[in-house]
């Protein structure tokens, strides 16, 4: 049986007037004196040599950069899988056990998450309901639930250039990078609609990849190649623009189908399977509007074992709360614009973590870069950032990274009920 739809939140980002991206032009250069420090491009950099429309370009382009597209809102009503449950059976349950259970329901397996004792299951049309109650009576079924419809939260990218990101200054990544760049064992896993390793400015930072849709490796959608662009993309190669973490590793988990559609158990598998490889930063620019259990089981599940997990806060422009961003160990992400204020289209309220610059420079998965904007990109900065303050920390738990990001946050006004992250005062802290 096909798996479930999952509403892809993405839209055109045009800006308007902003020059092409140019293979020979290095990252970020010209932006700031320190960016051009850390980068090694001061050689290039307020030089007499320098072409005469680099100035003009960078202004034309921030002055452009927020003349987007108007973004496609996430749901803010639950949507379920057909015809399809989530249970998590009690722990050491027999085998035999389990499979009499189901077949009391006439459930078929679809997959089975054993580290978290969760199988999903398919049941006949029209009988999910009685199907659900009668799991739930069972002495041996924890939860029994439906299976929720998930969410990528971004804008489609489009043409940009490396001096669009504004974003990387604002948020102390410079100062951050002083510090370290990252380290090639720490590993981000990337749950999305999977990775173009192959693109040049990830060439050599990706790991093979993992397919839990059955569509395949390939990065058909786009939106998981930007995610990771935004994390790990090289600094100071001439091309496009810079990570966040330059030097640290891309474990992409594809979640989503090349359609951009999945489900939450397969989210669920993904976030088990990333922490079961060593992955001590998770990545999940995706989400729902309800936490169901084999979401939270799994993301309990991953910061026990010592990852960091980032979500979106999602895309409604309300104070509704999201999933998995909303759970407490999760680092929540809204994004903010050039003005240091949430974006219209970003959620907000207390149980957002933090906020981070919502519109990045991201490489697309079939070539050339783009300006991606939404919490989908405002993510990977966080995701990113966590993985600097390890790399420069390898030692620090869950605990200590969330509250270096969390706490060096700066105000970005009452309605946001969070902060802005500050990349330099976060690695600063963490080394006290």
């Amino acid at each position: 049986m096909p798996r479930a739809p999952i509403a892809v939140a993405v839209m055109a980002a045009l800006v308007g007037g902003a020059a092409g991206l140019h293979a020979s032009g290095p990252p970020l250069c010209g932006l700031t004196r320190i960016t051009d420090n850390v980068l090694g491009c001061h050689a290039q950099s307020h030089s007499t040599n320098a072409p005469a429309q680099s100035t003009a370009t960078a202004t034309t382009a921030a002055a452009t950069v927020q003349r987007t597209g108007p973004v496609i809102r996430t749901p803010t009503t639950p949507e379920y899988v057909a015809d399809t449950a989530v249970v998590r059976f009690a722990a050491k349950t027999p085998t035999a056990q389990v499979d009499r259970e189901l077949a009391r329901v006439h459930a078929t397996r679809v997959s089975r998450i054993g580290a978290l004792e969760t199988v999903t299951v398919t049941v006949p049309h029209g009988t999910l309901a009685q199907a659900l109650a009668t799991l739930k009576r069972s002495p041996l079924v924890a939860t029994a639930t439906r299976d929720e419809v998930l969410s990528v939260l971004a804008l489609r990218p489009d043409d940009a250039n490396y001096h669009l990101q504004w974003g990387l200054p604002l948020a102390g990544f410079p100062a951050a990078w002083q510090r370290t760049q990252g380290s090639r064992s720490i590993t981000v896993a990337v749950l999305d609609t999977g990775v173009n390793g192959s693109v040049p400015d990830l060439a050599g930072n990706v790991k093979p990849g993992i397919d839990l849709t059955g569509s395949g490796l390939t990065d058909v959608n786009g939106h998981g190649t930007a995610v990771a662009g935004v994390i790990a993309a090289h600094a100071n190669n001439g091309l496009g623009g810079a990570g966040v973490c330059p030097k640290c590793t891309i474990l992409p988990i594809k979640v989503m189908g090349n359609d951009g559609k999945g489900d939450l158990a397969t989210v669920a598998q993904g976030i088990v399977k990333a922490t079961q490889l060593h992955a001590k930063v998770i990545d999940l620019s995706l989400g729902g509007p309800v936490g169901l259990d084999a979401l939270k089981q799994a993301v309990d599940y991953a910061t026990s074992h010592g990852s960091v997990v980032v979500a979106a806060a999602g895309n409604s422009g309300l104070g509704t709360p999201f999933y998995p961003a909303n759970y407490a160990n999760v680092i929540g992400v809204a994004g903010t614009n050039q003005s240091d204020r949430l974006y219209t289209w970003s959620e907000r309220g207390t149980w957002v973590r933090v906020a981070a610059p919502g519109c990045n420079v991201a490489p697309l998965a079939h070539g050339g870069y783009g300006m991606f904007c939404g919490t989908s990109a405002a993510t990977p900065l966080v995701a990113g950032l966590a993985a600097l303050a390890l790399s420069y920390r390898p030692h620090a738990d869950v605990t200590q990274i969330s509250s270096a990001i969390t706490a060096t946050a700066h105000r970005i006004g009452p309605s946001a009920g969070h902060g802005r992250i500050d990349a330099g005062a976060a690695l600063t802290k963490l080394g006290r």
